[in-house]
């Protein structure tokens, strides 16, 4: 290009680097007016109902809208909870509120139930009736307690569909466990019981 050729006003002549700073700088109405063409705005500068959404603003509003699955995504199918399961389940929660009700009044009058069986060991003068009733009083509280979060856990659970037999099977074992941890208290405390203990080893 000469120098003696006019310098273009619309950038026909212009290097690409040229072109795309002219084309970075906006025309505001005025000037449009005065070239005879529409006005230039930035992407930036236009309305954002106007710009193109994004990938990540387009996978927003995919996951927005009700009833649309993913290409790809796992179906989560809504468990129901099996009819054996449940009624395993109210099997088991009845059979511990039996237990409960069964082993109330020994555990209630915990001096009571041991001495007898005491002396049908040959052992006499139990003399822990504190500690035993102590004892007795706490081991049907924890029943209490354990059979009160079975019936909640179990609830819950069938209400999510997930497997809750369990759930009162192990409550169950925890309680008895309970019974035999107090009961073993009560008994080892004794000094007669104690005696008895060493007596019968060799």
């Amino acid at each position: 290009m000469s120098e003696s050729r006019p310098r273009p006003q619309f950038g026909e002549y212009a290097s690409p680097e040229e072109q795309r700073a002219r084309i970075a700088e906006p025309i505001d109405e005025q000037r449009a007016e005065e070239l005879g063409i529409a006005p230039v705005v930035p992407v930036e500068r236009q309305p954002r109902q106007q710009q193109e959404p994004t990938l990540r603003e387009q996978t927003r509003e995919q996951t927005r809208e009700p009833g649309v699955v993913q290409p790809g995504a796992p179906t989560v199918a809504a468990r129901r909870p099996v009819a054996g399961d449940r009624i395993a389940t109210s099997i088991l929660l009845g059979l511990g509120l039996v237990g409960l009700i069964v082993t109330m009044p020994g555990l209630l009058d915990l001096p009571g139930l041991i001495r007898p069986a005491l002396v049908q060991m040959g052992v006499s003068g139990y003399s822990s009736d504190g500690l035993a009733s102590a004892m007795g009083i706490l081991a049907l509280g924890l029943q209490i307690a354990l059979w009160v979060g079975a019936i909640i856990l179990s609830s819950r659970s069938l209400r999510a569909g997930r497997l809750t037999f369990w759930i009162p099977l192990v409550a169950g074992v925890a309680a008895n466990l309970v019974v035999v941890i107090c009961l073993a208290v009560a008994m080892g405390a004794d000094p007669a019981f104690m005696e008895y203990v060493r007596s019968q080893q060799p």
